[in-house]
């Protein structure tokens, strides 16, 4: 009888045991796949380029890792966490990689060597003037070097009504491969970052 018992007792205490293993597994399994995620890096770009030229082939993994390295790309991951998509196609002649964010996020990079064309354009919400500028000449110097393009940050050259409805954008132009920057507000809020160029 006593036997019975504690071989009940010790069953018992065995599920109870291994109920508890299986439940501190599955939290861990949780944080575990959160690691995984943030150690994984970019997610893989998807998207047919069969049809893009041998010189845009040729040119698409270095400009994916310049972007990936980018300031751009950096602050959004930073502030949203990883890019849950990439996709990659041809746009009129010109590759682009558009990378989505959580919230909203997004970054679209452009290029075309034929005409020596490139723009990177952010979409994030609540940043501040003097962070989006700040990250715009981190973007500036990253494309140009530690000189830049002869962008004159004090003063703007140009407003023009944005892409968004009821959207404007402030443009500052430099002396460089008609380089260009633009902040993009929405009312007074910062919801948009631009840096273009053509040499």
């Amino acid at each position: 009888m006593a036997c019975a018992v504690l071989g009940n007792f010790m069953t018992t205490r065995n599920l109870i045991a291994l109920a508890l293993v299986g439940l501190l597994a599955a939290c861990g399994s949780d944080a575990n796949k959160a690691d995984a995620i943030a150690k994984s890096g970019p997610p893989v770009c998807t998207g047919d380029l069969s049809k893009a030229s041998a010189q845009l082939q040729k040119a698409y993994p270095a400009f994916q890792r310049r972007i990936e390295a980018g300031p751009f790309y950096h602050a959004l991951e930073r502030r949203l966490g990883p890019p849950r998509s990439c996709a990659r196609s041809l746009q009129a002649g010109a590759l682009r990689l558009t990378y989505e964010f959580p919230r909203s996020g997004a970054l679209v990079a452009q290029m075309d060597p034929r005409i020596e064309f490139s723009e990177q354009r952010v979409k994030l919400r609540g940043l501040e003037e003097t962070e989006a500028k700040s990250l715009l000449q981190a973007a500036e110097a990253n494309a140009f070097g530690a000189t830049g393009c002869g962008l004159n940050w004090e003063q703007p050259t140009t407003e023009e009504p944005g892409t968004f409805g009821g959207s404007r954008e402030v443009v500052y132009r430099g002396d460089a491969c008609n380089c260009q920057v633009r902040v993009v507000y929405d009312d007074e809020k910062v919801i948009g970052l631009v840096l273009r160029s053509a040499c």
